[in-house]
């Protein structure tokens, strides 16, 4: 007999489907692009800037349900085409600047291109320290410690995981320089993969109950 999905069954299979596996997201806060979105992209620079206090970012059409926050230690957070930082200059050049990124949903930390960023470590030289809100170890970078020891940029592949809701925090240790861009992965949590691998099991087993009627 021939099966016809039922509308559960049918329900299911597409969820499993369309199941958010790892998605990169590229945050160029200099060109004013998400993803290569210059709408997108327009429309953050306009929710955040000049903005004082933990600021959330809705980025749905990217990663469903997925928002970012932004909240500057001080001032207010300011993006120009250099990047974004702390005032209207959107650099992190004065003591205590700092901005904490934080994602309703699980995401590793890939990337960070950090702009103007000089020196060796010296006194008054560019400095700063990524701090993470779970166990993840305090990452301080000089410019040394850059790719290419002056790219300003750098990539990470350990200790940058993050759960939901948890942050992590640029901070100024000393120098002036501006965040130009940084890349993060949306990572579906464990439970959402089971609950949904459940409910497709079970649009299955209607359907093949359903073809042996």
């Amino acid at each position: 007999m021939k099966s016809t999905l039922t509308p559960l069954a049918a329900a299911a299979i597409s969820c499993f489907a369309s199941l958010s596996s790892a998605q990169s997201i590229d945050f160029q806060f200099g060109d004013d692009t998400i993803n290569g979105d210059a709408t997108i992209g327009a429309s953050f620079k306009t929710a955040l800037n000049g903005e004082t206090i933990g600021t959330s970012f809705d980025l749905n059409s990217i990663v469903s349900g997925l928002t970012i926050n932004v909240t500057p230690s001080q001032s207010d957070i300011s993006i120009t085409n250099s990047g974004i930082g702390i005032d209207s200059a959107a650099t992190l050049s004065t003591l205590g600047d700092a901005l904490t990124f934080s994602f309703n949903q699980a995401i590793t930390l890939d990337f960070l291109d950090v702009g103007g960023f000089t020196g060796s470590g010296g006194s008054g030289q560019d400095s700063l320290q990524l701090l993470f809100s779970n166990q993840n170890p305090t990452i301080a970078l000089v410019g040394g410690q850059f790719h290419n020891n002056s790219s300003d940029t750098i990539t990470f592949s350990s200790g940058n995981a993050l759960a939901a809701n948890e942050s992590f925090t640029i901070e100024r240790v000393d120098g002036s320089f501006t965040i130009q861009a940084f890349t993060v992965t949306a990572v579906p949590e464990p439970n959402t993969y089971a609950l949904l691998a459940g409910f497709c099991a079970l649009g299955f087993v209607m359907v093949r109950r359903r073809s042996v009627k």
